[in-house]
């Protein structure tokens, strides 16, 4: 009976840890976000918009250096309904260097911008893969679509995340 009740409980385990990652085809993980820093609040997705969450953080050069091209394609299919995401994590310095970081540069960010203080939201996101979010992986982007599924996770100037907008935004 205790083999039986183990074998179960262990099914259980994996497969529930098997859905909650943040991989391709998956439906992507709640927006649990601390703080939101510009813009409006996400608290869930909607149907029928696609959203590009990208974590990143203010040490990051990489991530700054994308600041502008995620502002340009939240500016391009905007009114296609794309919602770009920047989620600000490994923030180890505190909240004052992230707030500088916004009263300096805050308007560059041409999209919404949530603080996961407590690294709940990055661990909710953690794709399982060895790719998880982490301050070495930094920037990295989640493509949301319609149905509210992971359609990609890369690097934001990835050409396969360019092609894959355009095609999503050609329907």
């Amino acid at each position: 009976m205790l083999r039986v009740f183990v074998i179960i409980s262990l099914l259980i385990i994996a497969t529930s840890s098997a859905t909650s990652q943040a991989v391709v085809g998956n439906l992507a993980p709640p927006i649990s976000a601390d703080e939101w820093l510009k813009g409006e609040p996400v608290n869930s997705f909607e149907s029928g918009t696609i959203y590009l969450v990208e974590f990143w953080g203010t040490w990051c050069s990489p991530c700054i250096k994308n600041i502008p091209h995620l502002s340009e394609l939240q500016k391009k299919y905007a009114s296609k309904g794309l919602v770009v995401i920047g989620v600000a994590t490994h923030e180890f310095e505190g909240r004052n260097t992230l707030d500088k970081f916004m009263k300096e540069r805050g308007d560059e960010m041409e999209y919404r911008v949530a603080y996961d203080s407590d690294l709940s939201m990055e661990q909710d996101w953690d794709t399982g893969k060895g790719a998880s979010i982490d301050k070495f992986r930094l920037p990295v982007c989640f493509l949301v679509d319609r149905d509210g599924k992971i359609a990609i996770v890369c690097h934001p100037e990835n050409d396969e995340l360019s092609s894959l907008l355009k095609k999503m935004f050609e329907e």
